[in-house]
């Protein structure tokens, strides 16, 4: 189960590995097989047949066949090789085949295997016995669940493959250091992958960020903003700072408005435009209304703020409802905006269902 073993000293490399010095037929047969039987374009394959080189199909043969019968697709298979040459000289019953029984064995179906071999192929390298399963065993204890640690490895193979001492082990000590609960860190870990690819130096800067922005780290608000202010430049922070600006709002308004909901500053430049031009030129709204609502700036324009404000606007106009509740109806869940802002309603608007039925057909 652990990485390819070298021959002892002395021996003979068995034939599929001898290399010709002499010749270019081995790496020729190599560089055609890669194209023909893994798919690899031929850029690929030249670039590969200088990493491993074979004059018989035989075992490159049998480790596609036991990809392919896990259900590998011929995208996947061309991903694996082409990142990992080395797979196709593995041993597919000693090397292979323990490393993809292991994964299923903790919960992982065939595609889910699929998904992150094909991302990080270099995982079939890794012991299983000293890395594969007490690197899983530790991700399980972070997030409290076996299902919830296969989705934070779909989302991110890496978390698998590196050293977990490198990748996540000083980040968390980091991050228990500075008051994060296990809980905030489990969901860092499921959902926000970025944070444990940042250096230590990083990771401290955007916490000291966060914390004088006023987050408390025990709450989950803390790992949200944690994830947004990690995931931006300074100078894009800013520049977001500045298109909040032109609808009025100062820093203070856009960091309180951060506060409330770290989303509103995730949103591209565009998106903020759009959404605030809507609400301040389309429904008449001022600007500072949505800095105590900023979680609308999260939602699609076209697939909830249009339809919805659509019917929120003729029930204003009769006067049946009250600006201050139009936060309520772009938030709450379908099946409640149509029971307490249409079908109610409709004694008095009959138009509503059909207006609401229409701006959602034309968002989709």
């Amino acid at each position: 189960s652990g990485v390819l073993a070298l021959p002892a000293a002395g021996a003979q490399p068995p034939p599929l590995l001898r290399q010709s010095s002499t010749s270019s037929e081995p790496r020729s047969f190599t560089a055609l097989y890669l194209v023909n039987a893994c798919g690899l374009s031929p850029e690929s394959a030249v670039s590969a047949s200088r990493r491993i080189c074979f004059e018989s199909p035989s075992r490159p043969d049998s480790v596609l066949g036991l990809l392919r019968k896990r259900g590998f697709s011929r995208t996947q298979i061309a991903d694996v090789v082409g990142r990992y040459p080395g797979v196709l000289l593995a041993s597919p019953d000693a090397i292979l085949l323990p490393k993809i029984e292991f994964l299923r064995s903790r919960g992982f179906s065939d595609s889910d295997i699929a998904i992150v071999i094909s991302a990080v192929p270099r995982l079939l390298a890794r012991s299983l016995d000293n890395h594969l399963r007490p690197t899983l065993d530790y991700i399980v204890e972070l997030v409290q669940s076996g299902e919830d640690a296969i989705a934070a490895i779909k989302r991110c193979p890496r978390m698998l493959y590196d050293d977990p001492g490198v990748l996540l082990i000083p980040k968390i000590a980091t991050l228990r250091e500075n008051g994060v609960p296990p809980a905030n860190i489990g969901h860092l870990v499921l959902y926000h992958r970025s944070i444990f690819l940042a250096s230590p130096e990083q990771l401290a800067e955007a916490l000291n960020r966060v914390k004088a922005l006023g987050f408390e780290p025990s709450k989950v608000g803390f790992v949200t903003a944690l994830h947004v202010i990690r995931g931006m430049s300074k100078p894009l922070w800013q520049r977001k700072i500045g298109v909040y600006g032109k609808w009025g709002w100062s820093e203070e308004e856009v960091a309180l408005a951060f506060r409330r909901h770290p989303g509103c500053m995730a949103a591209s430049e565009s998106k903020i435009t759009e959404v605030m031009n809507f609400f301040v030129n389309e429904m008449g709204l001022d600007s500072l209304h949505i800095a105590q609502h900023p979680v609308v700036i999260s939602l699609s324009l076209r697939k909830r703020i249009i339809p919805r404000c659509s019917v929120f606007r003729v029930l204003l106009s009769k006067g049946l409802v009250h600006t201050h509740s139009l936060a309520t109806s772009l938030i709450v869940p379908e099946s409640r905006f149509i029971k307490e802002f249409v079908t109610c309603y409709l004694g008095k608007a009959p138009q509503l269902l059909d207006l609401y039925k229409e701006k959602m057909g034309l968002a989709s």
